[in-house]
């Protein structure tokens, strides 16, 4: 009888789980493993998510990609994804805040801003796709420092290939998420000032092809609990 209702149980519970695909901001590749994890555990739903440049997912998905929640790494693709009627509004939920770093494995001190005009090539992320590439530029250009390193620039395509670039030797120092270099443990960096780019506020939307599914609303929800924003904090992101 036992047996029975442990196989009964078992049905049950892999008849309501939903596989949920998400599309992320590279920038959450560490953060959302873990958030996954534990979303996993407590609602009993499948997490398969896709890391890129949030520019290129709203390309995806304004064109049909099976994603059904959609994290960017600023406002303006998900924005774009519910005037197009490809996310639901009701669904638009800014829960948290990447910051910017400079970041190196090199000899390099790394006092002040300045000091990244000693690195040989510097990785950022391509500022048309990458929210981190755009406010990579828009400090270069605030601090009077781009015309110094323009020549220096490597152009990823999205930010956790940057920080992959700095990490593999192929660039000296890199303008990255603070994100990435936490759980990496390695090297030095200096946090930028967040007067100096625009914020780079992280958005989680419902597609409209996730509209319909409980763990969409649930990954959302569960996105503002305190579980989360302990995470979130650990990783350095800022949170509302």
């Amino acid at each position: 009888m036992l047996k029975i209702f442990l196989i009964l149980f078992l049905f049950l519970n892999f008849t309501f789980s939903e596989t949920l695909r998400i599309a992320a901001a590279s920038s959450f590749r560490f953060t959302l493993e873990e958030i996954a994890k534990r979303f996993e555990k407590n609602y009993k739903h499948r997490v398969l998510i896709s890391y890129g440049a949030s520019g290129h997912f709203y390309i995806q998905i304004r064109h049909g990609a099976p994603y059904d929640v959609f994290i960017s790494a600023n406002e303006i693709y998900p924005k774009k994804l519910i005037e197009y009627g490809k996310a639901l509004n009701e669904s638009y939920t800014v829960f948290s805040k990447g910051k910017l770093v400079i970041f190196t494995l090199k000899d390099i001190e790394l006092k002040n801003y300045e000091d990244i005009t000693k690195a040989e090539k510097i990785a950022i992320a391509n500022p048309k796709y990458a929210p981190y590439g755009k406010a990579s530029l828009e400090f270069l250009k605030r601090t009077n420092l781009y015309e110094k390193v323009k020549h220096k620039l490597v152009y990823a395509s999205n930010v956790s290939q940057a920080f992959q670039y700095v990490v593999s030797g192929g660039a000296d120092a890199g303008l990255v998420a603070l994100s990435l270099v936490i759980p990496y443990g390695k090297g030095k960096y200096l946090l930028i000032d967040e007067k100096l780019y625009a914020p780079i506020n992280n958005v989680a939307v419902i597609t409209l092809h996730g509209k319909d599914k409980k763990a969409s609303w649930e990954f959302i929800e569960f996105l503002k609990t305190k579980e989360v924003k302990d995470i979130l904090r650990k990783f350095g992101f800022g949170v509302p």
